[in-house]
C-alpha cells in the first residue's frame, strides 16, 4: 500500500475510533449466557480467521471466519458476537500486516459485525423468520466490510471506488453466499444439532480454503482456460 494520504489517514482513524468505541460498548456488556457457546464461537474464530487467502488485484487477505461470525451474530449476543469479530480479526491480520493495517481491518471487522448484528436483531425483532435475518446479517456484513475497504483503498491507491468494489464484489461474493446459506442451515436446528455440526461446518470452510487458495495460486493461463471450459 502507498504512503497514506492525509485525508486516508483521516478516514482510517475514524474508522479505528469507531471500532474501538463498538468493541469498548461489547466488552463494557459483555454478559455470556454460556461460556461454552463463547469460548467455542471464538475458537472457531480465530482458527477460521488464521486460514486466509490473498485476493489478486485487492490489499489485504480473506478468511473462511464469516459463518462462524453470522452465526455468532445472530445466535448470540450483540456485545459477544463484538468481541469474538475483534479477536478473530486481529488474529486474521497477525503477520506481514503493518500496525496502522492490523488495527484498520480489526476496526473495520467490528464495525461490520455490529452492522450485522443490528440488522438480523431487527429483523427478528419485526418477527421475520430466521433465514431472512440472517440473509439481512450477511448483507449488511457484506456491505459495511467491503465499502470501507473501497473506501480506504480509493483514498490510498486513487484507483476508480466502483471498479474497486466491483472486483471484491466478483472474487468474494460467492464466498458470502456459501456463508450465509451455511450459517442459515446451522442455526435453524442448532439447539439439535449440537456442537458437531459447527466442527463439520470448519471442516467444510477449510475446504473452501483450500481450494480458493489453490485456485489463485494457479498460473494465469490455466485460470483462463478453466473459465473456457466453463462457459
Amino acid at each position: 500500500m502507498n504512503p497514506l494520504s492525509p485525508v486516508a489517514k483521516v478516514f482510517v482513524a475514524l474508522t479505528v475510533v469507531a471500532g474501538a468505541t463498538v468493541l469498548l460498548y461489547g466488552l463494557v456488556h459483555l454478559r455470556p449466557a454460556s461460556l461454552l457457546a463463547f469460548f467455542v464461537f471464538l475458537a472457531l474464530g480465530v482458527v477460521a480467521s488464521r486460514l486466509k487467502v490473498k485476493l489478486p488485484g485487492v490489499q489485504g487477505t480473506m478468511s473462511v471466519n464469516l459463518p462462524f461470525f453470522l452465526m455468532a451474530a445472530v445466535k448470540l449476543s450483540i456485545p459477544e458476537a463484538l468481541v469474538i469479530a475483534c479477536v478473530g480479526a486481529m488474529a486474521q491480520s497477525l503477520g506481514r500486516s503493518r500496525p496502522v493495517q492490523t488495527a484498520f481491518n480489526a476496526a473495520a471487522l467490528t464495525n461490520s459485525i455490529a452492522l450485522a448484528a443490528w440488522a438480523s436483531a431487527t429483523a427478528l425483532q419485526y418477527q421475520l423468520v430466521l433465514p431472512v435475518a440472517i440473509v439481512a446479517a450477511g448483507a449488511a456484513y457484506f456491505l459495511g466490510n467491503t465499502i470501507l475497504m473501497t473506501l480506504v483503498m480509493w483514498l490510498a491507491e486513487g484507483e476508480r471506488p466502483m471498479a474497486i468494489w466491483a472486483r471484491m464484489f466478483e472474487l468474494s461474493f460467492p464466498y458470502y453466499l456459501l456463508s450465509a446459506t451455511i450459517a442459515a442451515i446451522v442455526c435453524g436446528d442448532f439447539k439439535d444439532a449440537g456442537w458437531t455440526v459447527t466442527l463439520v461446518v470448519l471442516v467444510a470452510m477449510y475446504l473452501t480454503y483450500r481450494s480458493y487458495r489453490g485456485y489463485f495460486a494457479r498460473p494465469a493461463e490455466v485460470k483462463d482456460s478453466a473459465r473456457g471450459a466453463g462457459a
